[in-house]
C-alpha cells in the first residue's frame, strides 16, 4: 500500500488553480514579516532607510574582504576617528564661536531588548515546529523541496565565509521579498507547476519503490 496517499492530478490542479500562493500562504508578504517597519525596510516601503542599511552592509563588508581589515581592528580604527572628527569639530567651534554639535543622548531601555528576545524566541520556535512537521513527512514534497534546499546551501556554504555568507544573506533579503511582491502572480504560478511536478514524481515513487519495502506487522500485547 502506498505510503502517500495523494490525491489525483485532476484534484492537484483543482488545488492549486484554487491557492495559487506560494506555500499555500493566506497572508500578505508585509504581514508575513511582521508588518511593522522591519517589513516596510525589507519591502523598500521606506527606500531611505534601506538604501542607507545595503550601502552600510556593503561598505563593511568591502572594508573586512577586499580591504581585509579585522573586525576588531575596523571597529578601533572606526571609533578613533570619529572621536577625531568630533575632537577637531569641537576645538575650531570653541576657537571660532561656533555653536558646538549637540550629540543626542541615545538610551536602549529594557523593554527593547525584551521585545527583541520574546521576538525571537517566538520566531524560532515557529522554524523549529515548521521543520519537525517537514521531517515527519506531512508534506512530502515539501520535505524534499527543504532538503534540496539545505543540501544546495551546504554546497555554497564550502566556497563561501561566514562573513560572505552572512553579506549574501543580507542582500538576498534585502532583495528576493520586494521582487516577490513585484511579480507575485508569475513566481506563485511557476511555483504551483513545480509542486505539482513534485507531488508526481513522489507517487511514482511511492508506488514503484516504497510501497513494495516489506513491512512487519505490529502484535498487540496481552497484559497479564
Amino acid at each position: 500500500m502506498p505510503i502517500y496517499s495523494g490525491s489525483s492530478d485532476s484534484e492537484d490542479e483543482r488545488t492549486y488553480h484554487k491557492t495559487t500562493k506560494l506555500f499555500t500562504r493566506q497572508r500578505s508578504i508585509h504581514s508575513i514579516f511582521g508588518g511593522g517597519q522591519v517589513a516596510d525596510i525589507l519591502l523598500w516601503r521606506e527606500p531611505k532607510i534601506a538604501a542607507t542599511l545595503v550601502i552600510g552592509v556593503s561598505l563593511l563588508w568591502f572594508l573586512m574582504e577586499v580591504v581585509e581589515y579585522n573586525f576588531i581592528t575596523l571597529v578601533c580604527h572606526a571609533s578613533m576617528t570619529s572621536m577625531l572628527l568630533f575632537f577637531i569639530w569641537s576645538t575650531v567651534s570653541d576657537f571660532l564661536n561656533w555653536e558646538r554639535t549637540i550629540i543626542p543622548e541615545v538610551i536602549l531601555d529594557e523593554s527593547s531588548f525584551r521585545h527583541l528576545a520574546t521576538s525571537f524566541h517566538i520566531r524560532f520556535n515557529q522554524i523549529l515546529s515548521k521543520l519537525l512537521d517537514i521531517a515527519c513527512g506531512r508534506d512530502p514534497p515539501l520535505f524534499f523541496l527543504t532538503t534540496i534546499s539545505l543540501y544546495i546551501l551546504s554546497i555554497i556554504g564550502t566556497y563561501f565565509n561566514f562573513v560572505n555568507l552572512l553579506f549574501v544573506g543580507f542582500v538576498s533579503m534585502q532583495t528576493l521579498p520586494v521582487m516577490y511582491e513585484m511579480y507575485e502572480d508569475d513566481v506563485d504560478r511557476v511555483a504551483g507547476k513545480l509542486m505539482r511536478k513534485m507531488r508526481r514524481l513522489y507517487r511514482k515513487v511511492d508506488s514503484n519503490v516504497l510501497s513494495k519495502i516489506p513491512r512487519g506487522t505490529v502484535k498487540n500485547k496481552k497484559l497479564t
